[in-house]
């Protein structure tokens, strides 16, 4: 258990090792762009537009459930920007889930005899929301311009997983086969939340349709560290771990995302 409890405090103590180095290279970006501050002095400015509020809605979802694969993760967001010049103030809400789901899409083979075979079936999900809250530097001009940014991420998470197994009967033939008859056992399941803390820099491209609408592409890579709450487990045959703490890196998704400025 003290092991367990030293361990967590390691990973917590990189995490915010990590959390104030950003913070300070963010600050000293801040510190030496003062022409571009967001405590620039509106009155003399000449950077600033017409239409400063943004607030826009991620389209990528809608790709993925149309034409992706079986069991692709999809994001689902909702931002409003403030323009500050050369820099944006950014707040979202965000909800990623897997898109395409097939159930019990795994599987290994556990037992076999001359008659039948047994195997074990596996499936999950998971479903997480965040808010995020941050800043784009923005440059270029004309029909499009590049921005690139940072947030910092709060948010909760639940993991989902199941296992049953189904026992095929060789036909006639040799084939096996799913026997309909035979209700397949549930064996396992596993079901866990998480407190979300994290930071994500994000890289886009902006493209003004018109004065009003814009189109925006972005990758964010995100680095998150998952605080375990609570577990609800059900094992029969022990194929889960029990719940801890974990850091995760994941390179991000492509949004693409349609900007209404007023």
């Amino acid at each position: 258990m003290l092991k367990e409890l030293i361990l967590n405090l390691g990973e917590m103590k990189m995490f915010f090792k990590y959390i104030t180095v950003l913070g300070l290279c963010l600050f000293y970006l801040k510190a030496t762009n003062a022409q571009d501050s967001l405590f620039f002095d509106e009155s003399d400015s000449v950077f600033f537009e017409d239409r400063r509020n943004y607030l826009g809605v991620n389209l990528s979802p809608l790709f993925t459930s149309s034409f992706g694969r079986e069991n692709q993760n999809a994001k689902m967001s909702i931002v409003y920007k403030r323009n500050k010049g050369y820099r944006n103030i950014r707040f979202s809400a965000n909800y990623m889930t897997l898109a395409n789901k097939t159930s019990f899409y795994a599987f290994r083979t556990i037992g076999s005899s001359d008659s039948s075979i047994t195997n074990r079936y596996y499936e999950s999900d998971y479903k997480t929301g965040d808010i995020r809250i941050g800043f784009e530097e923005i440059k270029g001009g004309g029909a499009g311009r590049f921005h690139i940014g940072a947030d910092i991420i709060l948010g909760y998470a639940q993991f989902y997983s199941e296992y049953r197994q189904n026992e095929l009967l060789v036909d006639s033939i040799g084939v096996y086969r799913l026997d309909n008859d035979v209700e397949p056992i549930y064996t396992g399941s596993h079901s866990s939340d998480y407190f979300i803390t994290g930071i994500d820099v994000s890289f886009g491209f902006d493209w003004f349709l018109d004065d009003v609408f814009m189109i925006t592409l972005q990758l964010t890579p995100q680095f998150n560290y998952y605080l375990a709450i609570s577990e609800k487990l059900a094992d029969q045959y022990k194929q889960y771990n029990p719940i801890e703490n974990f850091v995760d890196f994941d390179l991000g998704y492509f949004d693409v995302m349609l900007v209404y400025k007023f």
